[in-house]
């Protein structure tokens, strides 16, 4: 038996197909994704819910599958569809960000905040390039928290002779508060620049973003050419 909303959900899929995602409004936009995981609800109906309850469509797709089963008409399944469509375009944007090349500050801060999207707790990303600045490899650490991000110097510089780096570019953030270094962050910058230095390796950058899209360059203020100059090697 034919469902009463058949019809409509087939006006919008073809309004889709012929006119992509630009003329519909948030709403029809959320109310045809959740067609999959209700094929006989009123999905018109609990669109305009999700959107009331957190603001926006773009407050949907950032609530937690948690703060979305609050919702009465919102099961497991739903909840799941719908944060799975963060988690994709996350995907996406990381996997965009390897095509990058390092050539400059500029591509190295854009590669950045790619690679640091949506950061929930802090992150370290350590980036191995060749002596052109062509990535290499890339590994990443993370912690159970927003407040600290715990790795290791011997891992780092195992890693950057293990894939044949010419160097070594970090990435972390702080979810919270302002980017300025901390206390722990410039030990550790300065301890990864004299490991590196006694295998004849460098360490090239070091950025630190926080939530605001504001960063902290230890290139840029200087700091790394000091140490360089500190720690240089010689044969």
């Amino acid at each position: 038996m034919a469902h009463e909303n058949d019809g409509h959900r087939a006006r919008l899929r073809q309004r889709m197909l012929q006119e992509g995602l630009s003329a519909f409004q948030d709403h029809e936009i959320l109310e045809m994704f959740l067609f999959q995981s209700s094929p006989r609800k009123d999905t018109n109906k609990l669109a305009h819910t999700l959107i009331n309850k957190f603001g926006s469509l773009a407050g949907v797709l950032n609530a937690s599958a948690e703060q979305l089963m609050s919702v009465k008409e919102v099961g497991e399944v739903t909840a799941c569809n719908i944060a799975l469509i963060k988690e994709i375009w996350l995907r996406c944007k990381r996997s965009e960000a390897e095509r990058i090349r390092l050539d400059g500050m500029r591509s190295i801060v854009e590669y950045a905040r790619r690679l640091l999207v949506e950061c929930y707790t802090e992150r370290l990303i350590v980036v191995y390039l060749d002596e052109g600045t062509n990535f290499l490899f890339r590994e990443e650490s993370t912690s159970n928290d927003s407040q600290c991000v715990q790795t290791s110097v011997k891992n780092i510089v195992s890693t950057a002779l293990r894939v044949g780096a010419a160097g070594v570019v970090l990435f972390h953030c702080h979810v919270k508060g302002p980017c300025k270094p901390s206390d722990d962050d410039v030990i550790f910058t300065e301890k990864l620049t004299m490991a590196l230095s006694g295998v004849n390796l460098v360490l090239l950058e070091h950025i630190i973003f926080n939530g605001y899209n504001e960063y902290y360059s230890f290139y840029s203020t200087g700091e790394i050419r000091k140490l360089q100059q500190k720690y240089k090697f010689t044969t």
